[in-house]
């Protein structure tokens, strides 16, 4: 199976989270387990051109944890000491300054990975991760992440480009708290949020994860008020349609140029 993306309704829709749940964690033998997860990694760019025998390995060096929604995966200032791969389920990560207060930096799903650069530089967690819902993670040690990296170029050249793209949107971010208004920084992250968690209906793409009003000023650095009047403002207009906190996205044209 290929990582191929799925092109509705103007939006990008990686159906890999729904192909793959992560179940019959218990029935399953060891065999079994690792050749579901060898197929899972076959499906992700970060491991695109491994030979088999490669992906068997890393599969079998991979561990399965399970945590609750909610629970906190590591905390920010925590030893980082393996690198993190989502079998199913979504991860927040977020950042506290000194007197505590949160700020939301990202989302990830299925087949994202997560925690890499304190795997590579060995240092501190720069942020906190915490279960969004009930997740199932598969974990790296730091160690083996050092040799399987040292002895396939091709994964490291793999791991290369996935940090590459982490800093591309890590630099498209920082450009928007620092040059868009608040509606124009909340259509961006709408739009960005149905791509990587929509979900195709009869009348548009729904994000599918409640997402509060706190919870989207988080994520665009603003505050609650000023958030919330922008996604009034959409709303009106039509753009969105909002439902027990879960978001449609109606109109993505008239997002894309209020996000320009």
């Amino acid at each position: 199976m290929t990582d191929t993306l799925t092109i509705t309704h103007r939006f990008i829709v990686n159906p890999l989270a729904r192909r793959y749940n992560g179940a019959d964690q218990v029935t399953r033998t060891t065999e079994q387990r690792v050749a579901d997860r060898t197929e899972f990694l076959k499906q992700l760019p970060l491991f695109a051109n491994l030979p088999e025998a490669e992906l068997v390995t890393l599969a079998q060096d991979f561990t399965a944890r399970r945590f609750q929604h909610g629970e906190t995966i590591f905390f920010q200032g925590d030893p980082g000491q393996a690198l993190y791969l989502i079998e199913s389920g979504r991860v927040r990560i977020y950042v506290q300054d000194d007197s505590g207060q949160e700020s939301s930096v990202i989302y990830y799903s299925a087949g994202d990975m997560f925690g890499e650069l304190a795997a590579i530089d060995g240092l501190p967690r720069s942020a906190s991760a915490i279960a969004a819902d009930e997740i199932i993670v598969l974990v790296l040690s730091r160690d083996r992440l050092r040799a399987h990296l040292l002895a396939s170029p091709q994964l490291a050249y793999n791991f290369m480009q996935a940090l590459a793209v982490r800093v591309r949107y890590s630099t498209r971010q920082v450009g928007s708290l620092t040059l868009l208004d608040v509606p124009s920084r909340l259509a961006r992250k709408l739009l960005e949020l149905a791509h990587s968690h929509g979900r195709v209906e009869a009348n548009g793409v729904r994000i599918a994860m409640p997402l509060t009003q706190s919870d989207l000023a988080s994520l665009i650095g603003a505050t609650r008020e000023s958030t919330n009047k922008a996604l009034g403002i959409f709303k009106r207009s039509g753009y969105i349609r909002i439902e027990q906190n879960h978001i449609t996205i109606i109109d993505p044209e008239a997002l894309r140029e209020i996000g320009a």
